[in-house]
This record gives C-alpha cells, sequence and structure tokens, in this order.
C-alpha cells in the first residue's frame, strides 16, 4: 500500500469509525474533585479598583489551597493565594487575594496590553462551553497590566483575541489583590437554566519562579482545559446580545510632500453578538496603519518566506483554523489552508507586459470589506465563516519602444471565502471539514476542501491527526487538480515520549490562493524520541533529549532529503537556559534548485544551531543564537549569530537590541537559466560562487506611562552585499559538477541596505475606544552596480538613515458604541521588496518572496 493511500486509509477510520474508537479509549482519570462557588451579588456590584473591600467579598466563598507545579511539584504554594466568584445579569466578578510575605520584593513591571513579561502575576482561565478542550485566560499583574487570550485545542493558546473587560490591581503591606469584571458577552456561552464551567486559577511568583495552581496538573501529564475543576453556583442569567459598533478615522501626514490630510480615510469596525454563543465581526476599508513594517531579509532561495500575521482583525479569533502540527527537526508542516496574508497582499494576478517598464504601483491590494461569522452550538458543533472582497489595483507602466505610458490592471476585483465546521467527539477529540474558494474578475476559481480527524486517548497523552485535502486551481489553459493526505501519531506524557509523521502532497496540489505551502509533488516521512528529566536533578532544574529522523522524496522516487538530528535543552539551577543541537544530512538530489531545469545531486552536510540565554528575572538579561553549516567536501558553508541584550532600567520601561550577522559561502548559488536559441528551452543552468554578508541590527523600545497609555517603537536597519565568482553551469543532470560559462550578460553581485520603523503611542482612553498616533519611515539604497562589493557593516548602518525614503504621520482614532475589542499589539504588514529572488532579494512584501525553510531545534517539550 502507498503512504499516500494509507494517509487516506487512516482519515477514512478516524472520520468514519471515531465514535467506535472513542468507546474503545481508556477511561478518562478522575476529574479533579475541586469545586468553586459562585454566588449572586446582593446588592451591589463591587467597584472594579483591586481593593477588595466591597461589602460583597465579605460575602463570598473563598478558593484558596494553592499547590505548586513549579518549583517543588505537589507541595503547598509558599504564600497564601484566595479567590472568590460573585456574579449579577452583567458579568461575572472575580477577586484574587495574593499574599506576600515579603510585598517590597514583588515583581510589577507596567507593560503594555498582552506583553509577556517576567513579573507576578495572577491569571484566571474559564471553559464556559464545558467541554473540556476550549476556554479564555485572564490575567492581571501587580500593577494592572492585562493580558488575556482564547484556548484551545486543550493546551493551545491565542493571546491575539482582546476581549473587553476590566482588572485592577492594588498592593498592600500583605501583598496585592486584583478585580475583575468580565461581561458575559465576552464568554459567548449557550444560554442554561443552571451553569456548570471549567475553572483553574494559576499564580506566578516571579522571584521564587514559583507557578501555584488550584488544579495542578502534574508534569508529563498531558492537559490543560481538560483538567479544569468546576465552577457551580451561576444561575438565572440570560447573556445579552451585543451590537458594538467601532467607527475610525485617519488622518496623514508626510514629510517628504509636505501633505496634511486630517481626514484621509475613514472606516467601521462591527461586532455583533447575534446570540449568546454566536458573533459577526466585519469591516469596512480597515487600516492597519499601527502595524510594523515586514522585516527586511535576505532570500536566495526558491521558496517564498513566511511572515506571520499581525493585523488585528485576522488574527483574532482564528483558532478554530489552525491545524495541530508536529515539531519534529526536517519536517515541514502540513499545508495551511487559510493563510490571511493572502488578503490585501501585494498586487501580481496579472503580470506587466514584456517590454514595459512599471513606474508606479500599489504596496497592498484594498481590502474593501471582510466579515466573520462563528460560533459553537449546545450540541459542541464549532463553526467559522470568515469573508473579503478586495479591489482591482493597477499599475503605471511605460511602453519601451513607444514611451507611451498607461495603467495596467495587476489585480482584479476578488472575493475570498473561508468556512469550517468541527464536532467535538468524547473528551477531547474531534471530525472536522474545511473548504476556501477564491473567485473574481478575469481568472478561473480556485477551490480547496478538506476532512480531518483529531483523536486522543488515555487522558489525552496519545494522540492521532489526520487530514485528506483536495485542491483545484490554476487557469483555464493549465487546470490542475490535487491532493495532501497527513497523518500525525505522537505521544506527550510521561518523561519518554515521541511523534510519527506521513504527508503526501500530489503534483497537482495547490492551496497558495488562499493558503500557505512551500512545495507540492512531495512525500515526507519523520519520527521523533524524547526523553525528559522532569525534576531537578545535579546539573540541572530540568532537562530534555531528543531524538529526529526524517526523509522527503518526490513523486518520481527522487530523494530529496534524509537526515537525522540530536538536540538537548537544559534549564539551569541558576535559570540559565541552553539548548545545542547538532544534525547531519546525507547526500540527496534537488528537484526544485535549477528552476525547472534537470534534478541536480546535492552534496551531505552537518548543521547545527544553539540558544543560550541568562535569567529573564534580572534587570538585565542577554541571549546568544548560533547557528551555521558546513558542507562536505569543502564546498561552502555558512555561519549566523544573534544576540540579544534586554535592559529594565525602570519598571516601565523596556530596551532590546538584537544584532545579527551572517557570513555566506555557496559554493553553486543559482544565478539564471539561459535559453540560446529561443526555442522555448533552457540550454544553460548558471551558477556562481556566493560569498555573502548581512547584518541586521534590530532595536525595540517600550514605555508604558500606565496600562492604557503605551509607546512602542521599532527600528531595523539592514546591510547585504553579495560578491559571485567563477560562474559555472551545471555540467549534467543529477550531478553537482560544473563547467566554466561565460555567457552572462548582467553582473548579478548585490549590495542593499534597508532602513524600517515606527513609533506607535496608543492610548485606550475607554474599553474600547482608543487613538493611535504613528510615525513610520522607509529607506532603501540599491548598490547593485557596484563590482566586488563589501559589506560596509557599520558604515552601511550609518547610511541607511540617510537614505531615499518615505515619514508618514498616521493620526487614528476608534470610537467604541459599545464594549470592543482593543487593537492588538502593532505586529507586520506588506511592505515591498528590493530584488528578485535568487537575485539578491533583502526584503520581499507577505506573500510572493522565496525561502527555504529549515525548523530549527523546537523539540523542547
Amino acid at each position: 500500500m502507498s503512504k499516500t493511500t494509507t494517509s487516506a486509509a487512516l482519515t477514512f477510520i478516524v472520520l468514519a469509525g471515531a465514535p467506535h474508537l472513542l468507546q474503545a479509549q481508556e477511561p478518562q482519570a478522575a476529574h479533579p474533585a475541586r469545586t468553586m462557588q459562585a454566588v449572586r451579588i446582593n446588592p451591589a456590584p463591587p467597584k472594579i479598583d483591586g481593593v477588595l473591600d466591597d461589602e460583597v467579598w465579605q460575602k463570598t466563598p473563598m478558593a484558596s489551597d494553592f499547590v505548586q507545579k513549579d518549583p517543588t511539584e505537589g507541595q503547598p504554594a509558599s504564600e497564601r493565594t484566595t479567590v472568590q466568584i460573585t456574579y449579577d445579569e452583567e458579568a461575572l466578578y472575580i477577586g484574587a487575594r495574593c499574599y506576600d510575605r515579603e510585598p517590597d520584593k514583588i515583581t510589577a513591571p507596567l507593560v503594555r496590553r498582552d506583553q509577556y513579561f517576567e513579573t507576578d502575576r495572577v491569571s484566571v482561565n474559564l471553559d464556559p462551553h464545558h467541554d473540556h478542550q476550549t476556554g479564555y485566560f485572564f490575567s492581571v499583574n501587580p500593577s494592572g497590566c492585562l493580558i488575556d487570550g482564547i484556548l484551545y485545542n486543550d493546551t493551545s493558546e491565542d493571546i491575539t483575541w482582546d476581549g473587553v473587560w476590566e482588572g485592577k490591581a492594588s498592593r498592600d503591606e500583605q501583598g496585592w489583590s486584583a478585580e475583575y469584571k468580565i461581561p458575559y458577552h465576552v464568554l459567548r456561552f449557550s444560554y442554561k437554566e443552571e451553569y456548570t464551567w471549567g475553572v483553574n486559577v494559576l499564580r506566578w511568583i516571579s522571584r521564587k519562579q514559583e507557578r501555584d495552581d488550584w488544579v495542578m496538573t502534574p508534569r508529563g501529564v498531558n492537559g490543560w482545559v481538560a483538567r479544569f475543576g468546576h465552577l457551580e453556583g451561576i444561575r438565572g442569567i440570560s447573556p445579552a446580545k451585543a451590537l458594538e459598533i467601532f467607527p475610525f478615522a485617519l488622518g496623514r501626514s508626510s514629510f517628504e510632500s509636505g501633505d496634511q490630510d486630517w481626514l484621509s480615510s475613514a472606516g467601521l469596525d462591527l461586532r455583533y453578538g447575534l446570540a449568546s454563543n454566536l458573533s459577526l465581526n466585519a469591516t469596512i476599508n480597515p487600516d492597519f496603519g499601527q502595524v510594523e513594517a515586514d522585516p527586511a531579509v535576505l532570500n536566495l532561495s526558491v521558496f517564498e518566506t513566511f511572515y506571520e500575521e499581525r493585523r488585528p482583525f485576522f488574527v483574532e479569533s482564528n483558532t478554530l483554523f489552525s491545524t495541530p502540527q508536529p515539531d519534529i527537526v526536517g519536517i515541514s508542516s502540513p499545508s495551511q489552508l487559510f493563510y490571511s496574508r493572502r488578503i490585501g497582499k501585494q498586487p501580481d494576478r496579472f503580470s506587466a507586459p514584456d517590454n514595459s517598464e512599471v513606474i508606479r504601483q500599489p504596496e497592498a491590494t484594498t481590502i474593501l470589506g471582510a466579515g466573520k461569522f462563528s460560533g459553537k452550538t449546545a450540541s459542541r458543533t464549532s463553526f467559522g465563516i470568515f469573508d473579503a472582497v478586495t479591489a482591482s489595483e493597477h499599475a503605471l507602466i511605460e511602453e519601451e519602444e513607444t514611451g507611451e505610458r498607461r495603467r495596467h490592471r495587476l489585480e482584479p476585483l476578488t472575493n475570498s471565502l473561508i468556512g469550517r465546521v468541527q464536532q467535538d467527539l468524547g473528551a477531547n477529540s474531534s471530525v472536522g471539514a474545511t473548504l476556501t474558494a477564491v473567485n473574481g474578475e478575469d481568472f478561473r476559481p480556485a477551490y480547496v476542501g478538506g476532512v480531518d480527524g483529531n483523536l486522543k486517548w488515555r487522558q489525552n497523552a496519545y494522540g492521532l491527526y489526520t487530514r485528506l485535502a483536495g485542491s483545484r486551481a490554476g487557469t483555464d489553459l493549465d487546470p490542475t487538480k490535487g491532493y495532501e493526505g497527513t497523518a500525525y501519531f505522537y505521544k506527550f506524557s510521561g518523561w519518554f515520549g515521541g511523534q510519527a509523521y506521513l504527508n503526501a502532497r500530489s503534483p497537482g496540489f495547490e492551496v497558495n490562493e488562499l493558503g500557505y505551502m512551500d512545495r507540492a509533488d512531495w512525500i515526507q516521512t519523520g519520527g521523533h524520541l524524547y526523553a525528559q528529566i522532569q525534576k531537578p536533578w545535579k546539573l540541572a532544574r530540568r532537562s530534555g533529549f531528543n531524538l529526529n529522523t526524517w526523509t522527503h522524496w518526490n513523486y518520481d522516487q527522487v530523494k530529496l532529503r534524509q537526515g537525522v538530528n540530536f538536540n538537548t535543552w537544559n534549564e539551569l539551577k541558576n535559570y540559565w537556559f541552553f539548548q545545542v543541537g547538532i544534525s547531519r544530512e546525507f547526500e540527496a538530489q534537488d528537484d526544485l534548485e535549477t528552476r525547472g531545469g534537470p534534478v541536480m545531486d546535492t552534496p551531505a552536510r552537518f548543521w547545527y544551531w544553539g540558544n543560550f540565554s541568562t535569567d529573564r528575572r534580572k534587570k538585565l538579561s542577554l541571549g546568544l543564537w548560533p547557528s551555521g553549516e558546513v558542507v562536505d567536501g569543502d564546498r561552502g558553508g555558512n555561519w549566523r549569530v544573534k544576540v540579544s541584550l534586554s535592559a529594565r532600567p525602570r519598571p516601565n520601561i523596556q530596551f532590546e537590541l538584537a544584532p545579527s550577522y551572517q557570513a555566506q559561502s555557496n559554493f553553486a548559488q543559482w544565478i539564471d537559466n539561459i535559453d540560446d536559441n529561443n526555442d522555448g528551452t533552457d540550454d544553460h543552468f548558471v551558477f556562481g560562487e556566493l560569498e555573502s554578508h548581512t547584518l541586521d541590527l534590530t532595536t525595540r523600545l517600550n514605555v508604558a506611562f500606565s496600562p492604557t497609555l503605551t509607546l512602542q517603537t521599532y527600528v531595523q536597519s539592514f546591510v547585504v552585499a553579495g560578491d559571485y565568482q567563477r560562474i559555472k553551469e551545471l555540467a549534467r543532470p543529477e550531478s553537482y559538477e560544473f563547467t566554466p560559462y561565460a555567457g552572462l550578460s548582467d553582473n548579478p553581485d548585490f549590495s542593499r541596505r534597508s532602513l524600517r520603523g515606527n513609533m506607535v503611542l496608543r492610548w485606550e482612553y475607554r474599553p474600547g475606544s482608543a487613538l493611535f498616533l504613528v510615525w513610520s519611515q522607509s529607506r532603501s539604497a540599491d548598490l547593485d552596480e557596484a563590482v566586488d562589493p563589501e559589506l560596509r557593516a557599520f558604515a552601511g548602518v550609518k547610511d541607511s538613515f540617510a537614505d531615499e525614503g518615505s515619514n508618514v504621520l498616521p493620526r487614528r482614532k476608534r470610537t467604541g458604541t459599545g464594549p470592543a475589542p482593543t487593537p492588538a499589539a502593532p505586529g507586520r504588514r506588506p511592505a515591498c521588496g528590493c530584488g528578485q529572488p535568487g537575485r539578491g532579494s533583502c526584503a520581499g512584501p507577505g506573500p510572493g518572496r522565496w525561502e527555504r525553510r529549515s525548523r530549527f531545534g523546537e523539540n523542547a517539550r
């Protein structure tokens, strides 16, 4: 039986036989027998100020007896913590008292919302659906800084979600306390006469590196939401439907042109609770001016650079579309059926005609509007529908022969749709289906569909995820159809475990219209074994050891990769951390390196990485990330080192300086394919020996004036130079031998630099309403005409501040007419590129540049 047939069969077993498999599961471990009682408020709700002096707290029962998870598992907490919960028709109210015998040593930095930082904190976790898989967490630190997020798939979290709730804290001689007000419309649960919710509370004491849980999950036991205790006593409430409207206005000033427009754009965000457990989110003419630019990168490979989504509307509450991923070095995850960076990407569907030059073109496609409809029913069926419409975009081009300038359409009016439905089964298993569709003017529609199953058993220690997906894409002249089958088995429990993975993509499989994958025509298998020391031992507080192996083929049985890796991670007793890994890649072949030409051999190599960091509790901490590669036969390699210096001179100021430097020696870097006789077939596959050097200097400064008034600054200076020597061509297919080539007309050397940065002042003057003042700039210089370029690192950084570019000062005001989510923290958005893949690209738009990705040292379970 083929690998693909095996994967499809496993998917069918999970989907068709899941109920029988679930019946055969061993019983769940006894649910932690802990219950917390909530009482109805009488007569008035507490004032949310962090001080537990309201009358209601004198009448509400306390939950206490927290247990250490770290550093001494199972022992009583070193400091007492109590939690009280009360409610009324509108919201849930929570009071937490964190006693501390040394209150002057409480760690309480002032940071922006949703920023993880070393701090004391108390986090309330709720499972209002009581499905043992999903929920929300709400965290407050002693300075009143908030973190919130969604819990999904039992053990995963997503902090991009921002709910509208209140949290305050105060300190006194006994320690500190926190108060919460969480409106019901934030939690989105189904109506019942009486409710039982999952609940857990954890407290982190920074100076002791102590974690105390109300319900403690032992180390080595897989699970979080599934092991919550019970919150009882809530009855007689009717969650209200909420209509939240957030109009915004955008002003803009350009330093270069001197233009000012105090109302350059306007739009509208909307959130509507169609029912207590169903919600609609929509946006018209969204603005993402407060997010960071994508960082510049050097990309010489054949694969697309993957950029994380940071735009608030797209990142919020998209966990339903997430796919379980293997954690095996040398293995890529299954294709991502929904990659929201495709929406609003740089226009590129219809390229400019030959013999023409693009004079001006948009950096991004205008998003006219988008909407999300999602919810979960009482029968534990989750669903989500996402739809977006993007505008037609044009470039100004100039005909080379006539000099005529005219508009050329790059992107048509387009509609993008994704739908997902998922049914929970048993305690923590599920089956689901996904469909995506892209339709527009003058191009063939693209469709992708998939069915999947996620089966867990034995207290969630074991799991099997399978998916079978199919696609139809291409053009009318060249339609394509294909499939992908995935099977992923894992054991994550106890001191010993591992994973096994199989993924097969047929040559015609294509999801990149609305999803993400690096290539089709690919079969990959891999495995991972781990062993952990989960309690302090002679050398460390805890340690892990990992062994990974992988093999890749294409459908012609060409072996593309084969390798083995060992890595180890250790948290030392002084709270320093280090991880090191080494991999051996064996001889294989590459069917893409010649960009459509013949298969060529790839020599064997070693590659390695490390990760070292000091105690993050200190005001000054250091991180070091060395990595590199050595190719057999003295045929090149590379090394890279990144250093991170983090400083906290005051509790409300965080500064990070993160320089990185890479030196690379490529024995055979692709340059071009040459067709001598214009017969449509390439005759020469041209390579060169490339020496390149890259410097990336990234700086961040965050200042918090209060929990609702913050300033974030980001600056990246990027300098790169590449010098090609000994231009040559592939001597023959299926070899790694070359002969000199003298027919290259252009100098492929490159020398480039860029400077990107922004500054965001954000003031949330009331829940759901925020004012942004943003300064952004983008500068770049292309010095490719230089012969034998050299990297002038520090001079290049200095010169980048004087290069031509743009300085823009947008002003954005977002006013909510009802409770609303606050915008997410600054992220990334598409930014224009400055080169072609394989010829020294040092920056790129979201989708559209290429990168060969290897997963370095992520097996640290």
